[in-house]
């Protein structure tokens, strides 16, 4: 599961970090701690006419191409199961016709069972934390395209299965020229890459229930608490 994230982070930097073209202008990026489903995601596609890394601001929550009403979809699309993505009529689509993308975090926020107690997660050295997409270009009957996305999930690794048993799938910097397209790779080798993130490359934190509130904001959301 994944239902939070967060991207403080500077854009000038993440260009540099995602190796964004210099021929694509900046998105409308405002730095957030506390992203929420159907808000705007920055996500990485690759450009079909150059072949290079595109910035693109996406809906969180994919808007399948047939569906004639978005509400309908509400949040129920925000994650893809990894074991599913190839079979359900809301991914299917994207994943046969490799509308692959990479969202860009800086971490996310994950709930404990039981006692509902929200903790950050990151990767341990304080790199991006990117997550495998698919997304989606959708018509409305008045004719706008909304450009949506999903996260992909997997199953939990040793740290995140004692708050929840599913987790974004998290790529490595040397999968993603794989993930977006920029090498070959056959569907098994895609599928490879939707494993658990190596707990030893992550952290956690507890951090204040505040964050459970989506109209608030702040780099305080992802200060450490103590547990009492």
């Amino acid at each position: 599961m994944c239902g939070r994230v967060w991207l403080p982070t500077d854009f000038s930097e993440i260009k540099i970090r995602m190796k964004f073209d210099d021929a694509f202008a900046a998105p409308n990026f405002a730095p957030s701690w506390n992203i929420a489903p159907t808000q705007q995601m920055l996500t990485t596609v690759l450009d079909p006419a150059t072949k290079k890394r595109q910035p693109l601001m996406m809906r969180w929550g994919l808007i399948p191409s047939w569906t004639t009403d978005e509400k309908k979809i509400g949040v129920s699309t925000i994650n893809a199961r990894a074991d599913t993505i190839h079979s359900r009529a809301t991914f299917r689509g994207a994943w046969k016709d490799g509308r692959r993308c990479l969202i860009v975090t800086d971490g996310f926020y994950e709930w404990r069972k039981g006692d509902k107690q929200p903790f950050a997660i990151a990767r341990a050295n304080d790199q991006l934390t990117v997550m495998a997409g698919l997304w989606e270009e959708w018509k409305s009957p008045a004719g706008e395209a909304i450009k949506s996305c999903t996260i992909i999930t997997t199953e939990a690794n040793e740290l995140i299965a004692p708050l929840h048993d599913r987790m974004p799938v998290i790529l490595a910097e040397e999968d993603w020229p794989a993930w977006l397209g920029e090498v070959p790779a056959t569907d098994a080798e895609l599928k490879a890459l939707l494993r658990p993130f190596p707990p030893d490359r992550m952290k956690l934190w507890p951090v204040d229930r505040s964050v459970g509130n989506w109209r608030n904001n702040g780099p305080q959301l992802i200060d450490p608490i103590v547990l009492t």
